[in-house]
This record gives C-alpha cells, sequence and structure tokens, in this order.
C-alpha cells in the first residue's frame, strides 16, 4: 500500500488497536481520492488477493473485474456494497500487476457512509486475513 496513513490503518488492525484503527476509518471513508486512503487500502487488497487467487486458478486474462476472477467462497464473503464496487475496479496487466480503481472510487463516493464504511471493512479483513 503507498500511502503512510492506509499503512497505519492496516497495522492497527493487526495488533487491535481500537482507537487508532477508528481514526485511520474515519481519514479513509474521508479520502476517496485517487491515490488517497481508501485508494490505497483498495488497490493493496485486490493486488493481494489477485496474486492469491492467480496462483489457485491459473492464468486469468486481463484487464479483469475483481468481482469476475474473484473465487465464488470470497465473493460470498463481501457484503453488497463491496461487490459492487469489485464489480467497477478492474485488473490489469500481466499477472494481474495493475488495478483501475477510478471507477470503484466514484461509485464510493456516491454510497453513503455506512456502506462505504461495509465496504472498508471488507477491505481490511481481507487484508489482515493475508497479512496474519
Amino acid at each position: 500500500m503507498g500511502h503512510a496513513r492506509a499503512r497505519r490503518l492496516l497495522r492497527a488492525a493487526l495488533v487491535g488497536c481500537e482507537e487508532c484503527q477508528y481514526e485511520g476509518a474515519r481519514d479513509a471513508l474521508a479520502d476517496l481520492a485517487p491515490g488517497g486512503v481508501f485508494d490505497s487500502l483498495l488497490t493493496g487488497f485486490v493486488l493481494v488477493r489477485a496474486r492469491q487467487w492467480h496462483s489457485s486458478s491459473g492464468p486469468v486474462g486481463h484487464p479483469a473485474t475483481v468481482y469476475h476472477i474473484a473465487p465464488v467462497d470470497e465473493r460470498d464473503f463481501w457484503r453488497e456494497p463491496t461487490r459492487h464496487c469489485m464489480r467497477m475496479c478492474t485488473v490489469q496487466g500481466p499477472q494481474g500487476a495493475g488495478v483501475e480503481t477510478g471507477p470503484a472510487l466514484k461509485e464510493l463516493r456516491l454510497m453513503p457512509v455506512e456502506d462505504r464504511g461495509l465496504v472498508l471493512d471488507d477491505l481490511m479483513d481481507g487484508l489482515a486475513e493475508m497479512e496474519g
């Protein structure tokens, strides 16, 4: 993850610091700009998960939506706002090395803050699972 506040939020989640997680989540939910905190978390989540999905399912053609390449059991875990965002987010490049998050960020800006929070929770759960 490229954004320092995104990395700090992930570290807070891994060590269980509720105050730090609250502050980091507030920052992420407020920063939906390209290259911002939420974008960094979304990009990090997709890159980590896409690598995992490639190794378990064989080659996937790119570009492809995250929703399309995610295993069904992973998609079933996501809440509906996350599923919607993953339909808007595209994995690109050889071996899924890039992510286009612009349309997903646009959709997030249109969502109520509660739905954004559900997406953030799903991203954090996925990232913490990979780090833990």
